[in-house]
């Protein structure tokens, strides 16, 4: 089917005289696909979607560490100044003050390992992977967003490439009519009413390739802001018709299956609802396996040089406990954060529905635009082919005097509108069926582009890319 539609583009371009759509491929080298794998490695949009998925990944680690034991290390040293019922009546016996100054050393260690939190730590690990999940899906559906635009300003500058050409063409037609012309009048056998009148179309003609050329600058500009680079060559790109759906209903059960938006909030759905169940938690106890163990001296005024105590300074405490916390009342907190999670998992499902509302909308819009493009085409081929044989017949007419000057101008710009009207068709029609491919979210499998290893993740999330 792909050599049909590379076959049916050309003859139909040649046998409109409009084949420099169609440029030489020898003389080509920038190919789309080259062009969407350079903006995908390069776009801001791409990178800020990709660091915010690496982001969500740090925070599922993060969670994780819910499940393993936290160790703190303390030590400590400095003054202490103690005056306490134990110093006074050492102070009574030795005559010394009241007041007893030490130089105070701690050191201690603890270990505390989460024995049960109310599924806490897991419903938050399972949240955060879903988030993952559905930010690696932005990601690619940023990806597949930035590959319709690259195709886009692609095929704007190709047209517009082609436009300039044709607006040469006729120019240069009506140039050499305003020579036979300005001939004529010169020897005596014109009119100067058809002098002037050539002259005015002549400066159309001139203003219309301006018109051309600025439009040329404005998509090279276009094109140089999405790509980051100049267009170079370029090859016209035939769209991958093995990978365009039989019908509506056939793009639209793509889309549902397959666009990576769609999936993102899938993914949102299941972390919010993992968000509720971590916002319950509070409603469990909690138990923890505490170990400690403190080894102190020269605390609260026990001197452990044995100056001021015959029984030493140091203090030695080990602990192996079990604890069980309880919060019985937070002021309806508990409650409030519940409801918090359930209002967050509502307008979830109601973002996924208006993504498939958006969906079904482009995907029939592009599949429409695709179907009238192909019909407008075999209209507006006809009328190439009208003009083309009415230009030549009121040449030749007006070579012998049957046709005026007027007819033949006519004849002349309505060969070049309708050229541009068809060039435009063959345009639009392509982009149209790269707009499918993007409904259904299959544009950069189309274009046999390959993403980065590292946009698949560390793990392979529920939902996510890697299956």
């Amino acid at each position: 089917m792909i050599h049909h539609v590379r076959q049916s583009l050309r003859k139909s371009m040649a046998a409109l005289a409009v084949a420099s759509v169609l440029l030489p491929a020898s003389a080509l080298a920038q190919t789309l696909e080259q062009a969407v794998a350079y903006t995908l490695d390069t776009h801001p949009e791409i990178r800020q979607a990709f660091n915010r998925f690496k982001s969500r990944e740090e925070q599922v680690n993060q969670a994780f560490t819910g499940y393993l034991p936290k160790v703190d290390l303390t030590a400590g040293y400095g003054w202490e100044q103690t005056d306490s019922p134990s110093t006074r009546r050492q102070a009574q016996t030795s005559n010394d003050d009241d007041k007893i100054d030490l130089d105070r050393r701690e050191l201690g260690i603890s270990l505390k390992q989460i024995l049960f939190d109310g599924f806490f730590t897991s419903s938050e690990v399972s949240r955060f992977r879903n988030e993952a999940s559905s930010e690696q899906w932005t990601l690619f559906s940023t990806a597949e967003n930035t590959a319709l635009e690259v195709a886009k300003v692609y095929l704007n500058y190709m047209q517009a490439q082609e436009v300039v050409k044709l607006s040469e063409k006729n120019l240069a037609n009506h140039q050499e009519i305003y020579e036979r012309i300005k001939e004529k009048t010169e020897s005596g056998l014109g009119s100067t009413a058809d002098l002037s009148q050539i002259k005015g179309r002549l400066a159309r003609a001139k203003s219309n390739l301006v018109s051309a050329k600025n439009n040329l600058f404005d998509t090279r500009s276009q094109y140089q802001k999405v790509v980051n680079r100049a267009p170079d060559d370029m090859i016209l790109p035939v769209p991958d018709a093995v990978m365009i759906p039989a019908n509506l209903d056939e793009a639209l059960k793509w889309a549902q299956e397959n666009h990576p938006t769609l999936k993102a909030t899938n993914s949102d759905i299941q972390a919010a609802k993992y968000e509720r169940k971590s916002a319950k938690s509070n409603y469990y106890p909690q138990v923890s396996l505490e170990l400690s163990g403190n080894w102190d001296e020269n605390v609260d005024g026990v001197d452990g040089s044995g100056i001021t105590s015959d029984v030493g300074g140091e203090s030695n405490e080990l602990q192996a406990m079990v604890r069980l916390r309880y919060n019985l009342f937070s002021g309806g907190k508990d409650q409030a954060r519940d409801r918090e999670a359930s209002y967050k998992l509502g307008e979830a499902t109601e973002l996924r529905q208006r993504a498939y509302r958006d969906i079904v909308e482009g995907t029939t819009l592009a599949w429409n635009a695709r179907t009238f493009v192909n019909e407008q085409k075999r209209y507006l081929r006809e009328h190439v082919i009208a003009a083309k044989e009415t230009q030549q017949s009121y040449a030749q007419q007006f070579k012998i005097g049957q046709r005026t000057l007027l007819d033949l101008l006519d004849s002349e710009n309505e060969l070049f509108e309708a050229r541009k009207d068809y060039l435009s068709a063959e345009f639009d029609e392509i982009t149209a069926q790269y707009r499918i491919l993007n409904a259904t979210g299959q544009l950069l499998g189309a274009l046999r582009v390959t993403t980065p290893d590292t946009w698949l993740g560390e793990e392979q999330y529920e939902g996510g890319v890697r299956q």
